[in-house]
């Protein structure tokens, strides 16, 4: 369980913005389980069903009915699915995010004095998919177009440097590690801290594998002179999960807001990768893909049509799989 002060934790309930109604937000979680009964028999057995349930404690802030406040956010949620983004350590690109897809219960209520302000308190209660991620941009955007700053999964916690044993003399290299490496052909990887090699493998936009083995994969380099040691990490992924959290949006007379995130192999040529449906108010919609994403990611925006004034809550958050 971690408790944090609204100066560094950010809270987002299907698109509305409730950072600055709470105090405190603390945060637990807890694998849920399903209970399975064998038919004709004595046994039985509680089994993990890749879901979590979060709770998030939301207190202290002060009463706000505003629109897109805490009141709607909250009002008439009952036990509904909901799109939940939440973290705890700042809201600058690459910090930790939290995205929630699941099952969403609220209580809440009112707490007032004499002569005082009232305050609200709230606890949310999802069940269901929990991804670890970071975000790609949380600003109050008003560029036409607008690029946010992208961030590399090199620096990503989840993408955790694996033991590299040797490398071969050999066109392409064979690359041979002492666990096994769970890649697939085409997927990208970064080296460091390797020895001897020549020429060099470290560092770089990092080179694609080929598998060749459980323990083994090439590289395609021409290496002269055998190496030893160092790491390799993986900076591409099969798969990526998006949140798209619209709080705010002033049009200033254009037609709607579209945001995109590219990828790129080497942070100069970009590819687009997901376009989230065109926004005219407040709004959250997740995108997902199998295919290979790569090294670097990037949020862009533009507003469509002409106007001025425009100004754009935009809070997005990316997960990749666990590797």
């Amino acid at each position: 369980m971690r408790k944090y002060s609204p100066s560094r934790a950010f809270l987002l309930v299907g698109g509305r913005d409730i950072s600055g109604d709470t105090f405190t937000l603390e945060e637990t979680i807890e694998n849920v389980l399903e209970e399975k009964h064998g038919l004709g028999t004595a046994w039985e057995e509680s089994l993990p069903v890749g879901l979590a349930r979060v709770t998030l404690d939301a207190g202290g802030g002060l009463y706000d009915d505003r629109v897109g406040g805490i009141v709607e956010a909250l009002q008439a949620k009952g036990a509904t699915r909901q799109l939940v983004l939440y973290g705890l350590s700042g809201k600058s690109p690459g910090a930790e995010a939290t995205l929630l897809d699941g099952t969403y219960a609220t209580t809440w209520k009112r707490i007032s004095s004499r002569d005082g302000l009232t305050k609200a308190h709230a606890v949310h209660k999802i069940t269901g998919e929990y991804l670890s991620g970071r975000l790609l941009l949380a600003a109050l955007a008003s560029a036409d177009p607008g690029t946010g700053i992208s961030i590399d999964s090199a620096a990503d916690p989840l993408s955790r440097p694996r033991v590299i044993t040797s490398s071969s003399l050999a066109n392409p290299t064979t690359i041979t590690c002492p666990v096994d490496h769970g890649m697939v052909n085409g997927e990208i990887i970064l080296i460091t801290g390797h020895s001897g090699s020549t020429p060099s493998l470290n560092g770089g936009n990092g080179y694609a594998i080929t598998s060749t083995g459980l323990k083994t994969f090439t590289i395609p380099v021409n290496v002269t002179g055998a190496g030893t040691g160092g790491t390799y990490q993986k900076v591409s992924s099969l798969g990526l999960t998006a949140d798209q959290h619209i709080s705010s949006l002033v049009l200033g007379g254009f037609t709607n807001l579209i945001v995109k995130v590219q990828h790129s192999i080497d942070s100069t040529t970009w590819v687009d990768l997901f376009t989230f449906t065109a926004a005219t108010g407040i709004t959250v919609e997740r995108k997902s893909t199998l295919a290979q994403v790569n090294r670097w990611l990037k949020t862009t925006y533009d507003f469509s049509g002409t106007g001025s004034g425009q100004s754009a809550g935009i809070n997005l958050a990316v997960a990749r799989p666990v590797w």
